[in-house]
């Protein structure tokens, strides 16, 4: 199994990696720009040997003690042949600096115009010119060049080695110092998972780096999210489990009494079958909720522009036929909406629904839609019971009813205005509750503009 780099291993990693490259392109360029320099020198040197010794040849023959004496070469490193040509008074000659003849007995090899090798004594710049009054030979040895160029690759070399464990050194600390964070965060998600009971905690949130800040943040938002979202799935699942016992509760009591008394009491027959055949009404209708909200949790609406008017032309005067309350409805004929057609039926007969429901008979329920600067607002009025403000927050959460309205006259599941919820956002809508005056509720729907 291949071990897991740690981010201080690779930061230290690299770090070395990115010395060795700097080392090795420095060396490259420091060495190819001093031996570029030096050749130059060393070039110029042999021509300004040339020069003087043109400069001491002022009689018949060259001033050599007046040469040695100003060469900044010494005659072990230079070698120098002054072939003085023939004139009416003399004859032509040869003058060899010290060593020279020994010097030119061996093999020589040409690497350029004027750089020679020596067989056995090294490298050589060479440099000749012809004059009237001689033709000047001279040979400067390139050793001393190198020795300055290996002196300065040496002290460059020396000076990138003490950077780069200086450097590693550095970054070390400093990985350690930005690495700590991270390996805190993973040992508090470690703690935490190991233990149930704190496993809802927030995770420590370090000062800097500033991204494992950030990263420490977002995970805490999502252990947030992730509880709010457990906390609400624990409560959905005790709220069903409680909706569902009672139907069923009285179902079981109402079959244990035809087992015990029904031969004897034939009468209690019809009561039993009316309340068996209530609670199985009420029972599907739980489930039927419970299943159209768990598929609304991965449904995906394919959104297109309706004309709420022409939408609701039939529906809402067919649906306000059957309710003890009277159905205004004012919808502005221009208003259309981006959103699904089926959907936004449900939501707005749902709505009316639950306006019916806690509304006395003989009122007015209202429906109304309007084109607003923001979009198109969409809303259905009640003369009901009204919503406390503490209440109205929570009223779209599932299976809750304001306390006024948890009696056995007023039928739901606490699931309606839930599914409402959940079809507005995935008509990516908003809804909103307030207060209708004098009395009432109002829900507004807002539609973005199109």
């Amino acid at each position: 199994m291949t071990k897991k780099l740690t981010q201080r291993y690779l930061i230290i990693q690299t770090t070395i990696r990115t010395f060795l490259i700097a080392t090795v392109i420095s060396l490259v360029l420091t060495s190819l720009v001093v031996s570029v320099g030096l050749f130059s020198s060393g070039k110029s040197a042999t021509v300004k040997m040339v020069d003087s010794l043109q400069d001491t040849f002022v009689h018949v023959t060259p001033n050599t003690d007046a040469w040695v004496a100003t060469a900044k070469q010494g005659p072990s490193t230079s070698y120098v042949q002054i072939d003085v040509a023939k004139t009416a008074t003399t004859r032509a000659s040869v003058f060899e600096s010290t060593g020279t003849t020994s010097f030119l007995q061996k093999s020589r090899q040409s690497l350029g115009k004027i750089v020679r090798y020596v067989h056995g004594d090294g490298l050589y710049f060479y440099e000749t010119r012809h004059t009237q009054k001689a033709t000047y030979h001279v040979w400067l040895k390139i050793d001393y060049l190198l020795n300055e160029l290996a002196i300065i690759l040496i002290t460059v070399l020396a000076a990138l080695l003490f950077s780069a464990l200086l450097g590693v050194v550095l970054i070390g600390r400093t990985s350690r110092r930005i690495s700590q964070p991270l390996v805190t965060l993973t040992d508090a998600v470690t703690s935490r998972t190991a233990n149930l009971k704190t496993a809802n905690d927030a995770l420590p949130v370090p000062k800097s780096p500033a991204e494992v800040e950030a990263l420490a943040q977002r995970f805490n938002q999502l252990l947030r999210a992730l509880n709010d979202e457990l906390l609400q799935e624990q409560r959905f699942v005790s709220d069903a489990s409680h909706e569902l016992r009672t139907p069923l509760s009285v179902i079981r009591g109402y079959v244990m009494l035809l087992k015990r008394r029904g031969k004897d009491h034939p009468e209690l027959f019809d009561e039993a079958v009316n309340f068996l055949d209530s609670e199985t009404q009420r029972l599907t209708h739980l489930v039927e909720s419970l299943l159209t909200i768990t598929r609304n949790e991965k449904l995906n609406l394919a959104l297109t522009p309706v004309n709420v008017a022409e939408l609701f032309s039939d529906v809402l005067p067919q649906y306000g036929a059957q309710l003890p309350q009277t159905l205004d409805v004012a919808i502005d004929p221009a208003v259309t909406v981006r959103a699904d057609a089926d959907s936004l039926k449900q939501i707005v007969l749902a709505l009316i629904e639950n306006a019916s429901k806690y509304s006395p008979a003989e009122s007015t329920i209202s429906v109304s839609a309007k084109q607003e600067p923001i979009g198109s607002t969409l809303q259905v009025r009640d003369t009901g019971v009204g919503i406390p403000d503490d209440e109205k927050a929570k009223i779209f959460d599932r299976f809750y009813r304001v306390d006024e309205a948890r009696s056995p006259e007023i039928p739901g599941t606490g699931l309606g205005l839930a599914i409402v919820s959940q079809l507005v956002a995935l008509n990516h809508a908003t809804i909103a509750v307030t207060d209708n005056q004098p009395q009432g509720t109002v829900f507004t729907l807002t539609f973005p503009a199109l």
